[in-house]
C-alpha cells in the first residue's frame, strides 16, 4: 500500500476537515470540559455565597456589639452623673463601671478570638474543599499520551479511508 505525500506547503486543508477535527474534539472532550466547567463554576459560586454570607455575618455581629457596647457605655455615664452628688457612691460606681468595660473588653476579645478562630477554621475547610475539588479535577483528566495516540489512530484512520 503506497500513500502520496503532498508536498506543496502552501495548501490549506479545507474547512470541512477542520470542523470534523472540531466534531471529533466535540465527541471526545466536550462532555468532559462541560463537566469540568460547571465543577469549577460551581465551586466559585459555592465560594462568593460563603464569603458574601460571612462577610454579612461578621458585619451583623461587628454592629451587635459595638452597639451593645454603646448601649453599657450610656447606661454607665447616666448612671454616673445621676450619682455625681454623693461622691462615695460615685466612686463605687465609677470603680464599678471601670471592672465592668474591662470585663466587656475581655470579653469582647474574647468574643473577637473565638469568632477569627472560627473563620480561620473556615476558610481552612473551604481551602481543603476547593483543594479537594481542584485534585479531583486532575485525576478526572484524560491521560495525554492516550489522547495522543488515540488522536493519531484517528488521523491515520482518516488519512486511510477517505469519507
Amino acid at each position: 500500500m503506497t500513500t502520496t505525500i503532498d508536498t506543496d506547503i502552501n495548501l490549506a486543508p479545507p474547512p470541512v476537515q477542520d470542523k470534523n477535527l472540531d466534531m471529533v474534539r466535540n465527541i471526545l472532550f466536550g462532555e468532559q470540559s462541560r463537566e469540568s466547567e460547571r465543577r469549577v463554576s460551581n465551586l466559585e459560586r459555592f465560594v462568593k455565597v460563603w464569603t458574601n454570607s460571612l462577610r454579612d455575618e461578621m458585619r451583623k455581629n461587628n454592629e451587635s456589639l459595638n452597639h451593645e457596647i454603646h448601649m453599657i457605655h450610656d447606661l454607665l455615664a447616666e448612671e454616673s452623673r445621676a450619682r455625681i452628688s454623693d461622691s462615695g457612691t460615685a466612686r463605687k460606681q465609677y470603680e464599678q463601671a471601670g471592672k465592668n468595660i474591662d470585663s466587656l473588653f475581655r470579653q469582647l476579645q474574647h468574643t473577637q478570638d473565638a469568632f477569627a478562630q472560627r473563620m480561620e477554621e473556615q476558610r481552612e475547610q473551604i481551602l481543603a474543599e476547593v483543594k479537594q475539588a481542584a485534585e479531583q479535577l486532575r485525576q478526572d483528566k484524560i491521560d495525554r499520551k492516550a489522547l495522543a495516540s488515540l488522536l493519531d489512530n484517528v488521523s491515520r484512520q482518516l488519512a486511510i479511508d477517505p469519507v
